[in-house]
């Protein structure tokens, strides 16, 4: 990978920059108008990357620790973001549509880490599991750390997994789906783990996962009333809605077949959703390459590769957000496209 496509993804960091910038010129609305107007305008002018690291260049890319540095700093970015903001939010006298516009923008930056906390939750080495939890803490979405490794992963395009949308299924009721789904599947699987190992009931992450955002919001009480608790559970729930907006995107429509009752076939580059535009996947640190994490959840997103079989969205996630919010407009986008796929 050249120095220059290295170097490129320290374009992430921009997006706490322009959230600081919009802070600077009273026009908190900046972030939200580069995220979901620029980015997708510039992926169509700078267009598609398709190219892949040779065999020589994975095993350097994998242990490259030029891509651990931003992911690492995002997190005291991040938090100084959420503290500094929320400072704003309860103690400044702005206007309300621009208390809104820094809100957003701040759920954007946190949002974003919850990308960053699935990078590192992927990980064996347990500081970079650590920082997983702490940028999932910010956002009182813990149970996404259990729940997408250990249920997602295993089940994801069956009838199984709450984070795979459904043909005809709106944005909407699949966020309440994937939502009390994923934290219910957490709790399985982390009472069959303390069970398995008869471990003791303080063992149980999920019991810690749970209590956690009861302490944060009582932190966020205490520190600025009621002002500054409104501000920080509208940040976890616009942050952990912008994850499941990606859900919703990433496996709509797309099924395993099943083989028996409960069996299904393996999953493959056809059971993801990609997108290719070279600007919005340096943003998204190549989550977008879907298919190839979800066959190796091992690699290191700068290793992640572009797969010629698996279906392609008609623009980068940045598009695809509002689009999935208006229903109607998805399904005409978005259903023919599934249906052709089928078929081919």
């Amino acid at each position: 990978m050249s120095t220059r496509k290295k170097f490129a993804f320290f374009m992430v960091l921009q997006l706490p920059v322009q959230t600081v910038a919009g802070y600077l010129i009273e026009f908190n609305w900046l972030s939200v108008l580069i995220v979901f107007l620029m980015i997708p305008v510039f992926d169509v002018f700078l267009g598609r990357d398709s190219s892949n690291p040779g065999r020589d260049e994975m095993n350097k890319l994998q242990n490259d620790r030029f891509f651990l540095l931003w992911p690492l700093l995002w997190i005291p970015i991040q938090l100084f973001l959420l503290i500094a903001g929320g400072y704003i939010f309860v103690f400044e006298s702005i206007p309300v549509y621009e208390k809104i516009g820094l809100l957003i923008s701040v759920s954007l930056v946190t949002g974003s880490g919850i990308i960053i906390a699935h990078e590192f939750g992927h990980r064996k080495s347990k500081w970079e599991r650590s920082a997983a939890k702490i940028l999932l803490g910010m956002v009182n979405y813990l149970h996404f750390y259990i729940e997408h490794n250990k249920g997602h992963h295993r089940m994801a395009a069956t009838p199984d997994d709450p984070s795979s949308a459904r043909l005809g299924e709106n944005f909407y009721s699949f966020w309440v789906r994937s939502v009390s789904g994923s934290y219910m599947n957490a709790w399985a699987i982390e009472n069959k783990r303390i069970k398995s190992k008869n471990l003791p009931w303080y063992r149980n992450q999920m019991t810690w996962f749970s209590i956690i955002p009861f302490f944060l919001t009582a932190v966020a009480f205490i520190s600025g009333g009621w002002q500054a608790v409104v501000y920080f559970l509208t940040q976890s729930f616009l942050a952990f809605s912008m994850l499941e907006l990606i859900n919703y995107i990433e496996h709509y429509g797309l099924t395993r077949k099943e083989l028996s009752p409960g069996r299904f076939e393996k999953f493959s580059e056809r059971h993801s959703w990609n997108a290719n535009q070279r600007l919005s996947n340096i943003y998204m640190i190549h989550l977008e390459r879907h298919s190839d994490h979800h066959a190796n959840p091992d690699l290191r997103y700068q290793c992640l590769s572009h797969l010629e079989g698996s279906p392609q969205l008609p623009s980068g996630y940045g598009a695809m957000f509002p689009l999935a919010l208006i229903p109607p407009l998805w399904f005409r986008k978005i259903d023919p496209l599934v249906e052709s796929y089928r078929r081919s």
